[in-house]
């Protein structure tokens, strides 16, 4: 009997589920076994259900599960910008599974929705500039680094930062060439 891999829109009764797979491939000590942790920078809860909610009700977004056998180890949020751009963020995959082929599949899929959703001819993301693991993965996919920076959002309980200066790398990817 194999694997069954379902990626699917994520519904409100999925929230508490997407907080778990977020907060695990970024924050705290499980976090530390994948490779897209930020556990040595940034403390705090990084997001929580009413913000998943939000996003999953909000009318220029949607998120994304993917499941494994039922359970939601992976996910990822798109929202559609001015001009032809979809924002791609919150992508998470349980850092078990991370290197297993996961989020390049939950990827191509959110990349595939933007277009077919919102008519997206560009997909951008925020990286933090210490993630230079992360940004050479987004590289290899196509994703161009495009010299704008956005400052790090500190928050008392969902980013409270390790160290001064931290900011993030926006990474821009055309759509159009397939």
């Amino acid at each position: 009997m194999g694997v069954t891999i379902v990626c699917r829109r994520a519904v409100a009764s999925d929230a508490k589920s997407l907080v778990k797979v977020v907060r695990s491939a970024y924050r705290g000590d499980i976090s530390r076994r994948g490779w897209t942790s930020e556990a040595d920078f940034v403390g705090g809860d990084r997001i929580d259900v009413d913000q998943v909610l939000a996003l999953i009700e909000a009318d220029d977004s949607f998120f994304l599960a993917l499941e494994k056998d039922g359970e939601i180890v992976g996910c990822c949020h798109i929202q559609s910008r001015e001009g032809g751009c979809s924002y791609f963020g919150t992508f998470s995959v349980h850092p078990a599974l991370q290197g297993a082929g996961l989020g390049d599949y939950l990827l191509r899929e959110a990349e595939r929705l933007a277009v077919a959703t919102y008519k997206s001819t560009q997909m951008e993301i925020d990286v933090l500039d210490q993630q230079a693991k992360l940004i050479e993965w987004y590289r290899r996919r196509g994703f161009s680094l495009t010299g704008e920076t956005r400052p790090f959002p500190v928050d008392e309980r969902f980013a409270k930062p390790f160290r001064e200066n931290l900011y993030f790398v926006v990474l821009k990817k055309d759509l159009r060439s397939g």
